[in-house]
């Protein structure tokens, strides 16, 4: 039950820095729009765009840690043993594997702001990898 708890509170970090992030990434993106972007402004204010993210964020990134809180209580049964600085080394490497395989597909769609989006896969791989084994111990 810990682990779900800190899964949901890594979340609920990872929503707020995922607002930061987004709203300043959203400055960069009014500012110079590609076409594609250019349409999705014409037909959404960014205000309004900036404002359903913020209102889905925290549901969605407390769903995700609950997800991985539960993910870390089976992955410490099942392959327990630490490493790379974390409690489970075999959940901390497949965060990673995870983060960098659904990053690299964002910057090469949003090279824009590729800085903003790794900030995010870098955040979400330490907060997920690292400090939600260290707040379930």
């Amino acid at each position: 039950m810990s682990a779900v708890v800190a899964g949901t509170a890594g979340g609920f970090l990872m929503a707020s820095l995922f607002i930061s992030a987004v709203s300043i990434m959203m400055f960069s993106l009014v500012k110079n729009p590609s076409p594609t972007f250019r349409t999705i402004f014409d037909r959404y204010k960014p205000g309004g765009v900036v404002l359903s993210l913020v209102a889905l964020a925290y549901p969605v990134w407390g769903i995700i840690g609950v997800i991985v809180g539960i993910l870390y209580t089976i992955s410490d049964k099942q392959a327990p043993g630490s490493g790379l600085g974390s409690p489970n080394l075999v959940f901390t490497i497949a965060i990673l594997a995870v983060t960098v395989m659904m990053t690299v597909p964002f910057v090469l769609l949003l090279r824009q702001v590729a800085a903003g989006v790794a900030f995010i896969a870098i955040a979400s791989a330490g907060v997920f990898g690292w400090l939600v084994p260290y707040f379930a111990e």
